[in-house]
């Protein structure tokens, strides 16, 4: 039973960055890895946006073991965190089981063109002297709306 708890843990973290209204360039969003350790130094996920362009962010969380995501770069001024949408997961159809995982959500919409890090980490919060269990990176390229009329 383990491993499908983990697949199931797998599919929870996703991630994708997507215009305000339609789909993606890429015909969608493209799930992301869940978080490395800390110690494997995780290269950042890149992701495009145009501005006014949202990054959501989902990863999987369990409070019940004393850990939390931390946001430790929020990717300013090029991105501004906002409220995330709600989703399935925040309206369960049964109540929550004591211990179980959930979901942990940030929005960011991009206000202007550059590039930009966001950083979390998983940590339990009185542990300040101790490395994170989890890191996740996103690098974000913001571009510049283009001129009306296709023109540049």
């Amino acid at each position: 039973m383990r491993c499908g708890s983990l697949a199931v843990l797998g599919a929870l973290a996703t991630s994708c960055a997507s215009p305000p209204v339609g789909p993606t360039a890429a015909g969608g969003t493209r799930p992301a890895a869940g978080p490395a350790p800390a110690e494997a130094s995780a290269p950042a996920e890149d992701r495009v946006l145009a501005v006014g362009g949202f990054l959501d962010i989902a990863l999987p969380s369990n409070a019940s073991t004393g850990h939390g995501w931390e946001l430790v770069e929020t990717g300013a001024p090029v991105l501004r965190q906002t409220t995330p949408p709600p989703s399935v997961d925040d309206h369960p159809a049964t109540a929550p089981v004591p211990g179980a995982g959930g979901t942990a959500r940030w929005r960011f919409v991009a206000e202007q063109a550059g590039t930009a890090e966001v950083r979390l980490v998983y940590r339990r919060a009185w542990e300040k002297d101790v490395p994170p269990a989890r890191e996740a990176r996103y690098r974000v390229t913001v571009s510049a709306p283009s001129a009306p009329g296709g023109k540049d």
